[in-house]
């Protein structure tokens, strides 16, 4: 298994992405978003949320009607990372998360994200983009499926992490102030 990671500008792009890797054969349950929620900037899927958790027929429905990705968001939960602040994510991030106890994630999201597969030197990326509202999505994949699932990605707006790292750098960030899991040892992962 390898695990791949990827940003998007919106919600919506990642849902679709999230979608489309599930229609290539990614497990659901392999599949993770995540997303800052500052200025409740994703309460409408939320709600959608709150509303289709009420059955599994109207989670079948949302996909129905909504188009793929918009049904996979009616799964998201919303809470708060200290320091990054508010978020809503799915899947195994949601695991990874409760597992650690949200006290112990309070240096962030670097160690969660150690632990489903993404390097040491990118984790304190991600956890800035999630911080700053930006979606992000992350699969463990079976190997055979990486360039298929790098292209569904790609396909729904995926960005690339880099290259948003450089425009926070020339609005004035100064890169990443702490790791609290400087050992931890990385393990087989892309970025796209």
């Amino acid at each position: 298994m390898k695990t791949i990671a990827a940003v998007f500008p919106s919600l919506s792009e990642a849902g679709e992405a999230c979608f489309d890797l599930k229609r290539i054969g990614v497990p659901q349950e392999e599949i993770s978003l995540i997303a800052g929620n500052e200025a409740s900037l994703h309460d409408e899927y939320l709600e959608k949320s709150r509303k289709a958790s009420a059955s599994t027929v109207a989670v079948a429905a949302s996909d129905a009607s909504l188009g793929g990705g918009v049904g996979i968001l009616a799964m998201l939960i919303a809470f708060a990372i200290p320091g990054v602040g508010p978020i809503v994510a799915l899947g195994p991030m949601l695991t990874v998360l409760g597992a650690m106890g949200i006290g112990a994630a309070a240096g962030g999201l670097i160690g969660a994200f150690h632990n489903m597969g993404i390097s040491h030197e990118e984790a304190p990326l991600y956890e800035e983009a999630v911080r700053r509202g930006v979606a992000m999505v992350a699969a463990r994949i079976d190997e055979r499926l990486e360039e298929e699932a790098v292209a569904a990605l790609k396909r729904h707006g995926a960005r690339d992490l880099r290259d948003e790292a450089d425009t926070w750098g020339h609005a004035g960030w100064s890169g990443p102030t702490h790791d609290p899991h400087p050992y931890v040892s990385d393990s087989a992962k892309r970025s796209v």
